[in-house]
């Protein structure tokens, strides 16, 4: 009797330890009388949601498939019934591409009008996923690193694409080495030249995500704290009182600067892997001439 009670112990501890934590720790398993399917979704649906928790990735893909739709929508009536003198949303859509292709342009010379629609695809697309979070109901998905990350790295393997075609494989690889040096310093600067660029490459897309993901991020966090102000510091008699107004005003400028601002480094990492061979030869010259 002592073994086959020992041995009970032992199996009831097993089983114990493939328990979820919550039940392993309050020292036994559930009863079939307490611990009920209801009661199990009535703890679940007592449990609110706090600020910072991450939304549920089906409610981000949705508002991204969204944004997406709805820039898809707008080119498609914009194109519809063109006429030379264009109004109405063919006049808006006219002027968001001569802008973009403007800006683009003068930022990375004549030789970026190839990557103007990247370049407006990325910021329309930003900029509508950061609208969409101020709107009650929606979330931004650019509020989610996940999804900031995956805009970092499209970035980055389109970058380095582009490197590839416009240098060919050995003036890619050539490209990290830096500027032509001296023999001497050549020998022992190039490799370690070589590192340093490798790495701030590949740190490229974190900085894009997480500068676009703390921004947004914080922004939501800032409306949310201002919406429930009064029942925070105990006026519920008060109920919803509009104070976060003034910060809608404000967030959607942060909306359009982010989105911008994603663009514009964009653009910059994609000059600076693919610029003229007279503006490298011209860099080349300066760097020996400051080294004599």
């Amino acid at each position: 009797m002592p073994s086959s009670l020992q041995h009970t112990q032992q199996i009831g501890s097993v089983h114990r330890g493939h328990l979820p934590i919550q039940i392993a720790q309050a020292g036994g398993a559930p009863s079939p009388s307490t611990d009920t399917p209801i009661s199990q979704h009535t703890e679940q649906a007592s449990e609110k949601a706090q600020i910072g928790d991450i939304p549920d990735p089906t409610l981000l893909l949705e508002n991204a498939v969204l944004a997406a739709l709805l820039l898809l929508l707008f080119a498609l009536l914009s194109r519809r019934n063109r006429q030379k003198i264009p109004r109405g949303l063919q006049n808006i859509g006219e002027f968001i591409v001569e802008t973009i292709d403007r800006f683009v342009v003068e930022l990375m010379g004549p030789h970026g009008r190839k990557y103007v629609p990247f370049a407006g695809t990325l910021f329309l697309f930003i900029f509508v996923m950061n609208v969409l979070g101020d709107i009650p109901g929606f979330h931004a998905p650019t509020s989610n690193l996940t999804y900031t990350f995956a805009l970092g790295l499209t970035v980055f393997c389109y970058v380095q694409w582009e490197g590839i075609r416009a240098r060919g494989l050995f003036g890619y690889i050539k490209h990290f080495s830096g500027p032509p040096l001296p023999l001497a310093m050549a020998i022992f600067l190039k490799p370690l030249l070589f590192i340093i660029e490798v790495i701030s490459e590949l740190f490229k897309p974190i900085t894009l995500s997480v500068r676009l993901f703390g921004n947004i991020f914080g922004e939501d966090v800032i409306i949310l704290v201002f919406a429930s102000l009064f029942t925070m510091i105990g006026f519920k008699w008060l109920g919803w009182f509009p104070l976060q107004f003034p910060v809608l005003l404000l967030a959607y400028l942060t909306d359009f600067v982010q989105a911008l601002v994603f663009m514009v480094l964009a653009c910059i990492y994609l000059a600076l892997m693919t610029h003229e061979e007279e503006m490298e030869e011209a860099e080349s010259e300066q760097a020996l001439a400051h080294a004599h």
